[in-house]
């Protein structure tokens, strides 16, 4: 064998030994990556926990204050719009006047990660249950949707979203048969009220 082919097979060898590395080096940003997402997965869902914890001890001022950003921005079930941490612990005030007791039992349907972990969007069912001042208990089986930002080492809400059937859910219901009560009950009255009058001007006939 030639001294060029002598080379030729040396350099050869040379880049199969330094295959492996090669492929290794390629794939380590994925399982890099991987392993990224399931810390940030882990944190969400211990900082999810505190939170609607919190919200179960109805705990509000708390929750705005240390998982809440300053400019976060709510949409709630009855459609109003609250901005900022004060306006997410004035919605709880206003509702405690007409609900005793809520509790939610959440779970995480989806997420979505952004920009390396800076951003993370998450969707889920709420688990929501009420007890009103009347005694009446409802399950609204509701959807929410949490935008959070990494801030400060920590998970801060900047939005969050919460949606019920605006025509399958158990205040509608409760609504509908409150409705059809009243209106047999003022259909009731109205027809004692003709029969009376019916026979007092019989009577006066």
């Amino acid at each position: 064998m030639n001294l060029n082919k002598q080379s030729a097979w040396r350099v050869l060898l040379f880049a199969l030994l330094l295959l492996p590395i090669s492929v290794n080096a390629e794939e380590e940003p994925e399982a890099t990556a991987e392993s990224d997402e399931a810390v940030i997965a882990a944190h969400l869902e211990q900082t999810k926990k505190e939170i609607f914890t919190l919200f179960n001890e109805e705990k509000f001022q708390q929750i705005a204050d240390q998982y809440c950003h300053e400019q976060i921005t709510c949409i709630w079930h009855d459609g109003t719009a609250s901005t900022g941490r004060q306006g997410v612990v004035d919605f709880f005030a206003k509702i405690k006047g007409f609900i005793d007791v809520m509790k939610v039992d959440p779970t995480t349907t989806d997420r979505a990660i952004f920009e390396d972990g800076k951003f993370v969007v998450s969707v889920g069912d709420l688990g929501d249950t009420y007890v009103m001042a009347s005694g009446q208990e409802l399950e609204l089986k509701s959807k929410w949707m949490a935008t959070l930002t990494y801030d400060n080492d920590k998970w801060q809400l900047i939005s969050f979203a919460s949606l019920t059937s605006a025509f399958e859910n158990e205040v509608i219901d409760g609504f509908l048969l409150m409705r059809t009560i009243y209106a047999g009950a003022g259909g009731l009255v109205a027809g004692i009220l003709l029969t009376l009058f019916l026979r007092r001007k019989k009577k006066a006939n």
